[in-house]
């Protein structure tokens, strides 16, 4: 097809403009792909998916909340085991300190055996819960187990101090008793005050390592353990010291902290684990449902297409998609690719079939029963067709026609045919009978060659053109009901198998012009032998009937029998009815897939990292850089909780500064207080465009302040560097403010923070440090390290004097190396922690890699499923048929009271084959070029949508006012005149519309006859009125129109004449209300209504409708001239 540009010519193939429009059409819907659009759901800070509610939420309207505890749990127990690894590590480190630095002695024996017990009596509990079956069985394991690890960890922790600090007042009371003149010195190294060692362990335990499965639980518990050492703290450790109350209210700030940060935690891993497992199965899903598209895509290629060019098409169809998002709108220099779908089939047999008083059937019917008694009538003719290894090509109205013998040769195709014939004729009286109809088929075989192919880019259709293809329909035409009409040809290719038919000779169809120009003798065939009954019990036995749904997910399964009644009044579709089964059938497979990887997860951490081989086992980095350089930016729309978090820790870190130093000096207010502010600052630039979409809408905000910070906070959440940024920026601010408070020391050390709660500052910036979730790894690793060092660097170097002498964990250990310990233990803990993290998102990622790929195919193969279901159906049919929560049951039909039908005819063609074999391919290239150009006046803007309904041999089908918000127009709840009016006004616009059309079909034919040397004319009718459509068809739907005007229009054709457009009477009685110029014709005979009034619409020579006022201005004008000339 030729498209002009000014003075360049394109060749642009018919696939490619069909591609194109289909395309522009499906911009916003169909052709983004699903992984586009589930990262905008996701990670879009204007919506709610990552709010914890609406997760919770999507899980119970989608069942999953069963499915996702078990998720859980096996999450939780790769936590426990890091938790068994570090419980260990740490036990054992310290008890090696313990053992090299103090002397032995029984403070040393009782420090020794509780950190042992601390270390083992919780593993055989912890293990157990690994024991799936065991668990399964007692669920009330995992909570019980956790109470009973949990006081273990205490009781150990607790006892070290408590029992240190009895055993010294005893040996003290005994110093005193028995040498009354020992002095107890005043120094507090007489007198020991240890702290518990592990209290931040236990709590983190408690939110995160133990599995607790209830929030609010967790919480419980973390403050029952906040309350157990906080009373350790108050009766033991600070029993002596004077200002005990300010350091009590600093631990329990801290511990407040820490319980903040653990439940803080919590349900920002819940959300994100709860969005991993929906990623997970998403990607299930995407995985069988790109199996369940193939198979929806073959299924609809095969409802219009033989199987032979399949492959082909389905080739070409993406060839041209990717091409085009490739060079998206550039101009592509495409050969046609149309012409190599045309092939030519030597000795086969021709079917037409036609239904004898079809019109009577379609004028009385009302629609839901016309199309109900069309879908099974037709939908048995192609069960019977593929019985018999015929291929149904199309039908036409009334008409059935296919062949035998293509794709494949089949050397009984005059056979095949002759027996469908009398199979479709025990079918139709069978369906007479039942529904109580007048209906009779008659039918005719001939046998031969054909040329086959595709034709157009609109209503794609397969279809058959030879002479001997004419002739078929012409002993259709001539033929008998109840018997099959077949020529000589057939006869003779029937050969030994006649003996089991009745053959006589039909001489009425001796005079038949066509017939007798190629020497036809024409013979009728019947079947005494075989009754309607008989054939419906051997149908039973060997119809085909599609693979269920259970065998498309399920593969090798054995294919289902087909038990429903023969005669039912509701047959649907079956393609479309498989699909919906299919994909209903595939969201319970992926759910059960799910199932199967949840419980194949494993329970350890070091199985998972050592299986991973798509990333380091030691620094958990991608080993394909694309992938590292995708993760690293992914967008992070909870960045604005843990900036929120970090404010509300750096209150905390105030607080304990307030309430542990004696006397504050300005410049530390004035630090913490711009710190603190700048924090406050940064919250609006985070929170900005999440409130403003909550409470005002997805429309940006006008004010030029308020946009800033709108445009920051989204520009925040996509930007990995901006985040990174901000993350090194509020971890700077959160260490400052932890250790401005040194800064307050005198020279005597009097008006220092206490150690300890100085230390707690930096914990609490420590854990917010490893918090962040969508901070690069060994980003947050490096800054946790460089808080680690600084605050060792100040407990052995910058203030060891402060350090070296303050509460310890055990006797005689240095208080600086428990210091030590307590931000080693930590940060190891935390660094195992984000890492366990690191590994979930990075798998996430992973599968969301691996998702997009999966999805583009998903997407493309969607894409050409959504282009050739709406090149079957109009537009609104075929969403209809893709609402996957349509009824398998419901059959489509549909009434309207004002639609436009044109049915256009090319005569005077004139194709010469230079071939010496008499080939009709060129012809058909040729008719192929010109279906294109009137395929293309479809694309353009009018008034009203014109549809291609269907493509017969040499006749173009269309109409207008086939749009579902005019259906059933008539009945409108609107007053009488008003109805009236709105009926006159769309009556006037359909078929004004469909005239210009024709006309411009017209003006595309002599186009087409200037390049490319030809003569050939259209014969055009029209007609206008009411129309039921509907979808009928069982493998092989299609969508057909049906109605008294839609005869009429076939018949304003039939009997009009070459060159002109010939309409009914009321139809030229709304162009005459516009002022379109019509000429009456005369009477003219109509096939089963006799004769009828008929009119010509002239056009002019630019093929344009001529207006009555124009006429009459000219008349006008001539007279004038003719008076001044006189």
């Amino acid at each position: 097809m030729s498209v002009v540009r000014g003075s360049v010519q394109l060749q642009v193939g018919g696939l490619e403009i069909m591609t194109r429009h289909s395309l522009n059409l499906r911009r916003n819907s169909v052709l983004s792909t699903y992984d586009d659009f589930q990262e905008q759901e996701r990670f879009s800070v204007n919506d709610k998916q990552w709010s914890l509610k609406l997760l919770k939420s999507q899980f119970k309207q989608k069942n999953l909340e069963a499915l996702y505890r078990r998720y859980d749990d096996k999450l939780r127990l790769g936590y426990l085991s890091m938790f068994i690894i570090i419980l260990m590590s740490i036990s054992i480190a310290h008890m090696i300190i313990v053992a090299f630095t103090t002397k032995t002695d029984r403070n040393k024996i009782i420090a020794m055996v509780c950190y042992i017990l601390q270390a083992m009596l919780p593993i055989p509990l912890m293990a157990t819960l690994f024991v799936e079956r065991l668990v399964k069985r007692y669920t009330w394991l995992k909570l019980t187990f956790s109470i009973i690890v949990l006081c273990i960890l205490v009781a150990a922790d607790v006892l070290v101090p408590a029992l240190s600090d009895v055993h010294i007042e005893l040996k003290q009371n005994f110093s005193i008793e028995f040498n009354s003149t020992i002095v107890v010195s005043p120094n507090s190294h007489e007198i020991y005050a240890l702290r518990p060692a592990y209290y931040t362990n236990v709590l983190l335990a408690c939110y995160i390592f133990l599995p607790i499965v209830n929030n609010w639980l967790s919480m419980l518990f973390g403050f029952i353990v906040s309350a157990c050492y906080i009373a350790l703290l108050w009766l033991v450790t600070y029993e002596k010291k004077q200002d005990d109350l300010k350091e009590v209210g600093g631990d329990i700030l801290y511990l407040f902290g820490v319980n903040f940060i653990g439940f803080f935690y919590r349900l920002m891993n819940e959300i994100v684990s709860r969005r991993s497992f929906l990623d997970r199965r998403a990607y299930l899903e995407s995985n069988l449902k790109l199996h369940l598209e193939k198979e929806q895509e073959e299924r609809l290629l095969n409802s219009i297409l033989p199987e032979h060019i399949i492959k082909i098409v389905k080739a070409d169809i993406r060839n041209v998609y990717n091409k085009i998002k490739k060079h998206k709108d550039d101009a592509m220099m495409m050969p046609d690719l149309s012409h190599s779908y045309i092939n030519e089939h030597e000795n086969v047999s021709i079917l037409y079939a036609d239904v004898v008083n079809y019109t009577t059937m379609t004028t009385k019917l009302p629609p839901h029963l016309l199309v109900e008694t069309l879908n099974e009538l037709f939908g048995r003719f192609d069960e019977a067709s593929e019985e018999h290894d015929v291929l149904r090509i199309k039908f036409l109205g009334d008409c059935y026609y296919c062949v035998s013998g293509m794709p494949k040769p089949n050397p009984q195709h005059a056979k095949s045919c002759i027996d469908l014939g009398l199979d479709m004729i025990s079918i139709i009286k069978d369906v007479r009978e039942s529904r109580d109809l007048t209906i009779d088929m008659r039918i005719g075989v001939h046998s031969g060659k054909v040329s086959s192919g595709l034709i157009g880019i609109n209503k794609w259709q397969y279809d058959i053109w030879s002479k001997d293809v004419t002739i078929a329909n012409k002993m259709e035409s001539t033929g008998k009901s109840g018997k099959v009409h077949i020529t000589n040809r057939t006869l003779d290719e029937l050969g030994d198998w006649s003996r089991g038919y009745i053959i006589e000779p039909n001489y009425e169809a001796l005079n038949e012009p066509v017939l007798k120009e190629n020497n036809i003798v024409t013979f009728l065939v019947s079947n005494p032998s075989r009754s309607s009954a008989d054939y419906v019990d051997q149908r039973i036995q060997f119809r085909r009937v599609s693979v269920g749904v259970a065998q498309r997910i399920k593969k090798g399964a054995p294919r289902p029998r087909l038990t429903e009644n023969l005669n039912t009044r509701s047959r649907t579709t079956a393609f479309i009815d498989n699909n919906l089964m299919a994909y209903r059938q595939m969201l319970r497979a992926a759910d059960t897939q799910m199932a199967e990887i949840v419980d194949n997860m494993p329970s350890g951490i070091f199985s998972e990292y050592t299986k991973e081989d798509s990333m380091s086992p030691h620094t958990l980095l991608f080993r394909q850089g694309s992938w590292e350089k995708s993760f690293v930016k992914q967008p992070d729309p909870l960045f604005k909780y843990f900036i929120f978090a970090n404010l509300c820790i750096l209150i905390l870190n105030m607080a304990i500064t307030v309430l542990t130093i004696k006397k504050l000096a300005k410049k530390t207010l004035i630090i913490d207080g711009a710190l603190a502010l700048l924090l406050i600052v940064l919250q609006p630039l985070n929170w900005t465009q999440f409130f403003w979409v909550k409470y005002k809408g997805k429309e940006e905000p006008k004010n030029i302040i308020i946009k800033f910070f709108y445009k920051m906070s989204s520009s925040i959440v996509w930007s990995a560097p901006i985040r990174s940024v901000l993350y090194i920026f509020v971890s700077c601010m959160l260490s400052v403010s932890s250790l401005i408070s040194l800064t307050e020391c005198t020279n005597d050390d009097s008006n220092c923070i206490a150690p300890w709660q100085l230390a707690q500052a930096c914990f609490l910036a420590l854990l917010m440090c490893f918090l962040f979730s969508r901070v690069f790894f060994l980003l947050k690793w490096a800054v946790g390290l460089v808080i680690t060092g600084i605050y060792l660097w100040i407990v052995w170097e910058y203030r060891s004097n402060v350090f070296g002498e303050d509460i310890t964990w055990n006797v005689g250990m240095n208080s600086r190396m428990a210091h030590t310990l307590a931000v080693v233990f930590l940060t190891y803990t935390l660094h195992w922690i984000d890492r366990q993290t690191e590994f979930r998102n990075r798998l996430d990622h992973k599968w969301k890699k691996q998702l997009r790929k999966k999805q583009e195919d998903a997407s493309t193969t969607k894409l050409i499923n959504n282009m050739l279901l709406h090149n079957i159906l109009p537009a609104h049919v075929a969403e209809i048929y893709l609402n996957t929560s349509r009824s398998p049951e419901e059959l489509y039909c549909e009434q309207y009271s004002n639609v436009a039908v044109m049915f256009a005819s090319l005569t005077d063609y004139k194709f010469v084959s230079d071939d010496t074999d008499g080939s009709e391919i060129p012809m058909l290239k040729f008719l192929n070029q010109l279906i294109l150009d009137f395929d293309k006046l479809l694309l353009q803007q009018r008034q009203l949508k014109v549809e291609k309904i269907k493509m017969a041999g040499w006749t173009y089908m269309a109409a207008c006012g086939l749009e579902p918000s005019k259906r059933y127009s008539l009945t409108s709840n609107s007053s009488e005149e008003e109805v009236v009016d709105s009926n006159e006004m769309y009556e006037n616009s359909v078929v004004l519309t469909m005239i210009q059309f024709a006309a411009d079909m017209m003006e595309e034919l002599e186009n087409f006859n200037r390049c490319s040397f030809q003569s050939m004319n259209l014969r055009i009718g029209i007609s206008h009125g009411m129309v039921t459509a509907g979808v009928v068809g069982s493998s092989k739907p299609l969508y057909d129109i049906w109605g008294n005007d839609v005869n009429m229009s076939s018949r304003m054709d039939s009997t009009g004449i070459t060159g002109k457009i010939q309409v009914t009477e009321h139809t030229a009685i709304v162009l005459d209300r516009q002022g379109i110029l019509t000429q009456f014709r005369g009477k003219t005979f109509v096939k089963g209504v006799n004769y009828i009034r008929t009119y010509f619409v002239p056009l002019d020579k630019s093929h344009t409708l001529i207006e009555k006022d124009r006429i009459n201005n000219n008349a006008k004008q001539e007279r004038q001239i003719v008076i001044t000339e006189l």
